[in-house]
This record gives structure tokens, C-alpha cells and sequence, in this order.
């Protein structure tokens, strides 16, 4: 019986950041590095309940991005207790989950939207603390260059606004000073974004296999 739990590993930053990317490699480095790793990859908001359909919903529209703030903060919420019903028993037979965002963008984004950190707590408090979370730092301005890259000159409603990035991206560089206070979190890691993927990824690749000691 594997008596070992698994680790919940987070991707977190503005969209544009190479989250995603890097997601994707730290993936495939630990299926192929040779050791007989279970793994869950997944993401939020989700499907796992309805909550998390009306914030899915939420994120593609092109509103103002400082409207419906309390509904973010519910939807996101209540969608990452329905997630940790799916994976916190996963976690406890080994299995490693690897999560394409997590509460971390809850507090960045909807802090920046003016809902309290407090607030924000509230609402969280009865998720699973993550072991490691890599927040990808990048500029807005190198943000948005990827995005119109990616999309066009098609903007969502998180995306619209530099100013509104702006102080989303001072959110995440604060919580590694916040979190651990407010809610237990200590796994924040920050990493310069802006820099090659390959050199963003040697970062992380390190210092997973440091926590995996």
C-alpha cells in the first residue's frame, strides 16, 4: 500500500505569461523521467459542476473587467470545492495533480476587481493548500504581445484592459508575501517569464525535482 501523498503542483499568472507551456513540459518531464509517477492534469474553472460552467462562461465574455466581482469570487470558489472532491483523494493514494490555476488567480484577479483579500479567504477556506505553485512573471505589455501573437486583436474580459493586467500582476507578486498568513499557503514560487522557454523551464524543472527530495 502506498502510504506516500501525492503532490498538488499549480500554474499560475496573467494569460500570456507561458503558463501553459510550461505546464506542458513539466508533464512530460515527469512521464518520461523514469520513475513510475501516477499523474492528474488539470485546470479551473472546470466542468465538474455547474459553478464552474458560468465561469467559464464569465471568462470568454468581452465585459468590463470590474464587473461581477462577488459572482467571480462564488463561482471560482464553489468550482475548486467541486475540484478538490475529484482530486484530494487522488492526492491521497499518491497520485501527483499538476492544475492549470488554482485559488491564486481567485485572489489575484477578484482582489483587482476590489473584493478583499478577506474576503477572498472566506471563500477558499476549505480547499486543499497546494505543495508548489510556480507564478510565471511576466510585463503586460510582453503579455499582451503574446496574446494579439495568439488571437487577433480578440480580447475576453480579464484581458481587455493593461491597467486592469496591471494590477492583477502586482496581485500574484504580493502573494507569496499574503498567503501564508491568510490561508497556510507557503508552495508560491516566482519566476521570470520573460526569458526563453527553455530557460523558464530549467528554473521549474529544478526546483520540482527539490521538492521531490
Amino acid at each position: 500500500m502506498n502510504n506516500k501523498q501525492g503532490k498538488l503542483i499549480v500554474f499560475e499568472g496573467i494569460n500570456g505569461c507561458g503558463k501553459g507551456t510550461q505546464f506542458d513540459l513539466l508533464h512530460s518531464y515527469i512521464r518520461t523521467s523514469g520513475k513510475a509517477v501516477p499523474i492528474f492534469t488539470t485546470g479551473e474553472p472546470n466542468i465538474f459542476d455547474e459553478n464552474g460552467q458560468k465561469a467559464r462562461e464569465m471568462l470568454k465574455s468581452d465585459g468590463d473587467p470590474y464587473e461581477n466581482a462577488l459572482d467571480a469570487v462564488k463561482y471560482f470558489a464553489k468550482n475548486r470545492n467541486s475540484h478538490n472532491n475529484v482530486f484530494v483523494p487522488l492526492l491521497k493514494k499518491g497520485v501527483d495533480v499538476i492544475s492549470d490555476r488554482y485559488w491564486h488567480s481567485n485572489f489575484a484577479f477578484q482582489h483587482a476587481q476590489g473584493i478583499s483579500y478577506n474576503n477572498i479567504t472566506n471563500a477558499n477556506e476549505f480547499s486543499r493548500v497546494p505543495d508548489l505553485t510556480f507564478i510565471i512573471d511576466v510585463p503586460v505589455d510582453v503579455a499582451f504581445e503574446r496574446l494579439h501573437n495568439r488571437d487577433g486583436e480578440s480580447r475576453r474580459k480579464f484581458d481587455s484592459s493593461k491597467d486592469f493586467l496591471n494590477n492583477v500582476r502586482d496581485n500574484y507578486l504580493e502573494l507569496n508575501s499574503i498567503l501564508p498568513q491568510l490561508i497556510r499557503d507557503k508552495s508560491i514560487v516566482i519566476i521570470n517569464g520573460n526569458q526563453s522557454v527553455e530557460k523558464v523551464f530549467e528554473e521549474i524543472k529544478n526546483i520540482y525535482k527539490l521538492s521531490s527530495i
